[in-house]
C-alpha cells in the first residue's frame, strides 16, 4: 500500500518537476541581418501579376544532421505571411506550393508544383531554415541538469530566411536573405519572467519581420513583373 502511494505521488511529482523545469526560461532575439539583395535587381512595370509562391521549412542539427530535413510550418505561418503580403501592390493572383519531406516519392505533388511554375508570371520561393548546434545543446543540457539548472544555460537557433524571384522559364532575376537568432536561458528562477519572453514570441517576429521585409524590397526593386 505504502508503495503505490509513493508510486502515485512520485508521477505527478515528476511531471510537476519536468514542467517547471521547462518553463523556467527567457528567450531573447538579435537584430535582423540582411538588408540587401543578392544579384542584379532590374526594376520593371507596376502592371498586375500573377505569382507563384513557393515555401520550403527546413531544420539542421548541426553535428547531427548530415543535411537539412524538411518540415511542416510553423504554427500560425498562413496569417505571418497573409499579414506580409501587404507590402506588395501590383499582385493580380497568386497561388501557393508547400515543400513536403515525402515530395521526392510524389510525381503528382511534383508536376503539380511545375506546372504552377510555368502557369505564373512570376515564382517567388521563400525558404526557412532553422539550425543549431547539436554538440553545444548537449553539453548544456549536461550542465544544466548537472546542476538543477542553478547554472544559468543557453541554447540558440539561427533562422534563415531566403527568396529567389525566378520568371516562369526559371531564370533567376535576383535573391534576398535575412537572417536572426533566438537564444533561451534556462534557469529555475526565470519561472517567473517566463511569461515576458517566451521563446514562441520571439521566433514568430523573425519569420514576420524576415518576410514583410524581403517583401517590401521586391515591391521596392520591382523585380514582380512579367
Amino acid at each position: 500500500m505504502k508503495r503505490t502511494y509513493l508510486r502515485d505521488v512520485s508521477i505527478p511529482f515528476t511531471l510537476f518537476m519536468f514542467t517547471f523545469f521547462l518553463n523556467s526560461c527567457m528567450s531573447f532575439r538579435s537584430d535582423l541581418e540582411g538588408g540587401s539583395a543578392v544579384g542584379s535587381a532590374v526594376a520593371g512595370g507596376r502592371s498586375p501579376v500573377s505569382v507563384l509562391f513557393h515555401f520550403t521549412h527546413l531544420e539542421q542539427e548541426r553535428g547531427l544532421d548530415v543535411v537539412p530535413k524538411i518540415v511542416p510550418p510553423r504554427r500560425g505561418f498562413r496569417d505571418i505571411f497573409g499579414e506580409s503580403m501587404k507590402q506588395l501592390s501590383n499582385i493580380g493572383s497568386f497561388a501557393t506550393y508547400t515543400d513536403s519531406d515525402n515530395d521526392i516519392d510524389n510525381v503528382e505533388r511534383r508536376r503539380m508544383r511545375d506546372s504552377l511554375q510555368r502557369a505564373n508570371d512570376v515564382t517567388v520561393h521563400f525558404t526557412y531554415t532553422r539550425e543549431n548546434s547539436f554538440s553545444k545543446h548537449v553539453l548544456a543540457s549536461i550542465i544544466s541538469y548537472g546542476t538543477a539548472s542553478l547554472v544559468p544555460m543557453g541554447y540558440s537557433w539561427d533562422y534563415l530566411v531566403t527568396a529567389t524571384v525566378t520568371n516562369n522559364a526559371g531564370t533567376v532575376r535576383t535573391t534576398y536573405q535575412r537572417s536572426a537568432t533566438v537564444t533561451t536561458w534556462y534557469q529555475l528562477l526565470f519561472l517567473f519572467v517566463y511569461p515576458f519572453y517566451p521563446s514562441e514570441v520571439k521566433i514568430e517576429e523573425i519569420y514576420l519581420e524576415s518576410t514583410r521585409s524581403i517583401l517590401a524590397q521586391i515591391e521596392q526593386d520591382g523585380v514582380l513583373h512579367r
